[in-house]
């Protein structure tokens, strides 16, 4: 579903531990995979396309697999004023109509896969549709459908995967009880992308780098990993897993007792 070298474990040779609200922890020797959804001509256009981005991704270090022996991202950041620390950075050189299309695909896959875990993604079965023809032709329709908005984690934290989310993502993420729109919210390897729904084109295009394609420039969100909601979410996931269901949580080699 989502490429395997991006969603790798924390300890190699050792199993995933996956939990979520209310579900109980199991034991996992592999990132998800649905053999259900494509025919081996689909699955040949999916390799294709996370084969680019995989290389795409780490090149313009949007990825931490892409970061060597670095703990923050080795690129410039330009900082916004009183924001919590948020910033900036801008990649150049990246095939934005080609990167939209791999995120598209990752869209596709979760919302035909029956998997439990994609099971916050659906959409209308004209939307489906659409989105299998953009992906099966390579057409990126960049400013019209689904625009996506890149946030890199921009310092090192723990190894972990998350299903895609539906969520409202606030149009200034330092500020609270503001406007909001909603996404849905894919994560691997350090780096969030926000797929909306719901959004003008008019804003869209106002936006301008701020979405994948739109421009030739992109321009990436950033915060670091401790401040972050994906820090808060996985501590949460992981309390919860530790307090209800300790006897299965030790029972998954590396994640009981040393």
């Amino acid at each position: 579903m989502i490429p395997k070298a991006l969603t790798y474990g924390a300890e190699k040779r050792l199993p995933f531990a996956q939990a979520g609200r209310d579900i109980a922890p199991i034991k996992r020797w592999d990132s998800w995979y649905d053999q259900r959804i494509v025919t081996q001509a689909g699955e040949t256009i999916l390799e294709a396309y996370d084969d680019w981005a995989i290389r795409e991704l780490r090149s313009h270090h949007l990825v931490w697999s892409g970061w060597g022996q670095n703990k923050t991202v080795p690129a410039k950041v330009m900082e916004i004023p009183n924001s919590g620390g948020w910033g900036v950075r801008k990649v150049t050189g990246i095939d934005g109509g080609r990167l939209r299309l791999f995120f598209l695909s990752l869209l596709w896959r979760a919302a035909v896969s029956e998997m439990p875990e994609f099971e916050e993604v659906r959409l209308h079965a004209s939307d489906v549709r659409r989105l299998r023809n953009m992906v099966r032709d390579g057409d990126p329709n960049p400013s019209k459908r689904f625009p996506i908005a890149l946030v890199q984690l921009s310092t090192i934290g723990a190894i972990h995967n998350l299903c895609p989310l539906q969520q409202r993502k606030p149009k200034q993420p330092w500020l609270k009880n503001g406007p909001s729109y909603p996404i849905f919210r894919f994560y691997f390897d350090g780096l969030i992308a926000h797929i909306h729904t719901e959004i003008s084109e008019g804003e869209v295009e106002e936006l301008g780098p701020m979405f994948v394609g739109n421009q030739e420039e992109l321009a990436v969100s950033t915060i670091p990993f401790e401040t972050s909601w994906q820090r808060g979410n996985l501590s949460e996931l992981i309390r919860e897993a530790e307090t209800r269901w300790p006897e299965r949580l030790a029972k998954i080699p590396g994640f009981g007792p040393n």
